[in-house]
């Protein structure tokens, strides 16, 4: 019997969400579908930081030195986004919410003064929350800092939608939650958009079972006062992240993937690629792909992982512009 594939369209987390479904029946591709939606806005109930009724909401605005009771599956998820900033160098970091607030990448884009961004990139700090594991609490340490869950909250969101939908009977999915990709089941082909124009096709991705996260600037940057500002920070400066392309990760999970497409980004392609290969080393399945303007200007540098190979080809009417450096 041939399975009923269903496909919707609606906003969420701020953004839009496409969602593909296949089951053996149309009901309960319906039913799968809903899973999905009804769990992503549970995530974004738990984790939003645009309201100030969500859980992680109140933990930044809760007073310096109180511990913070949260859910256990909120601990654990801040526990683990936390040991990423460890595991990027910092490329990666979920504290950076008075950077954004510096940067006002939430209200228009502003450009701050030197004073305003020392103090910013001073309270941008992991250390100032710690978790107590038997309590399950969370402390934060100065009136100033927070947690920012732009980096990671999509990707958490996709995960936990997929496997609500694998339990509602669905056998594929296709989950699109602002740009971020996450397919389940059958295999799925996906375009790489070229990052000077997200509406230009580079390439093809495949995907099974996988995630893909691509980080750039070219939708979400702003323009203040003439200057470019990037929406994706680089902790280590403080500023917004040199603009050389984008790049894109995949991963079985899209929380993992959602982490190092935006902590790659930051480091750029040598650096990314070097931190990939230590990562992959250590245990982290993923593969990386970078776009970059030529050094000529006259069109896009390829650089990717070995195992990205498998996963991705470039468009035909490319090819004269690939610089393939794994």
């Amino acid at each position: 019997m041939s399975n009923e594939t269903i496909v919707r369209h609606l906003a969420a987390m701020g953004t839009a969400l496409s969602l593909t479904v296949s089951a053996p029946t149309r009901d309960a591709a319906l039913r799968a579908s809903e899973a999905g939606v009804r769990e992503i806005e549970r995530i974004e109930a738990l984790l939003s930081t645009w309201r100030d009724d969500t859980p992680l909401a109140r933990l930044n605005a809760a007073a310096p030195g109180v511990a913070t009771l949260v859910s256990p599956e909120l601990f654990g998820l801040l526990r683990k986004i936390f040991e990423w900033e460890k595991a990027t160098g910092g490329a990666f970091d979920p504290a950076v919410a008075p950077l954004v607030k510096a940067w006002g990448l939430r209200t228009g884009g502003r450009i701050p003064d030197a004073r305003e961004l020392a103090a910013a990139r001073r309270v941008s700090d992991p250390a100032l929350f710690t978790f107590e594991e038997s309590s399950l609490c969370v402390t934060r340490h100065d009136a100033l800092a927070g947690i920012d869950e732009g980096a990671w909250g999509k990707g958490w969101a996709l995960d936990k939608a997929a496997a609500a939908m694998r339990a509602a009977g669905a056998t594929s999915g296709v989950l699109d939650l602002g740009g971020q990709i996450l397919a389940f089941g059958e295999e799925t082909i996906t375009d790489a958009a070229d990052p000077r124009d997200r509406a230009l096709s580079v390439g093809r991705l495949r995907l099974q079972n996988a995630s893909a996260s691509t980080s750039g600037n070219s939708e979400r940057g702003v323009t203040v006062n003439g200057r470019r500002i990037g929406h994706l920070l680089d902790p280590h400066t403080g500023s917004p992240a040199p603009d050389f392309g984008s790049v894109t990760v995949v991963a079985s999970s899209g929380l993992t993937a959602d982490v190092l497409s935006t902590a790659f980004f930051v480091l750029g392609p040598e650096k990314g690629l070097a931190l990939s290969e230590r990562l992959r080393g250590s245990g982290v399945v993923h593969e990386t792909l970078f776009f970059s303007e030529s050094e000529e200007g006259r069109g896009l540098r390829v650089s990717m992982s070995p195992g990205m190979r498998r996963l991705f080809s470039l468009s035909h009417s490319k090819k004269s512009s690939e610089g393939d450096h794994p």
